[in-house]
């Protein structure tokens, strides 16, 4: 991750963003550490996420969770996905369509 003014660079596994975009969302994605930011821009290799302003950016190497607007066409790209429920607690589900992408 690199920084410049309120941005960051991000180099995730691209292919676990979708490109598509609801019309009424303001990004890709958010930061789970911080809901105002925003994933604007993704490319192969790389998410660029708008920082607030007026708040410090993490310290390079930070871990971030991401969390993307969109995730059909990245699922089987995993073993597991981590699922949180409204309770706080969570629980790790087996993809069961794991490489299965024709």
């Amino acid at each position: 991750m690199s920084r410049f003014r309120a941005a960051l660079c991000w180099m995730p596994e691209a292919k676990y963003l979708a490109s598509d975009r609801p019309a009424w969302a303001t990004g890709y994605g958010r930061i789970a550490q911080c809901l105002d930011a925003r994933i604007s821009a993704l490319s192969e290799h790389h998410a660029t996420v708008l920082w607030p302003e007026n708040l410090e950016l993490p310290a390079h190497g930070t871990q971030l969770q991401v969390i993307p607007n969109h995730v059909c066409q990245a699922v089987n790209l995993v073993d597991s996905v981590l699922a949180v429920h409204p309770d706080g607690s969570s629980e790790l589900w087996d993809v069961a369509a794991r490489g299965l992408n024709f």
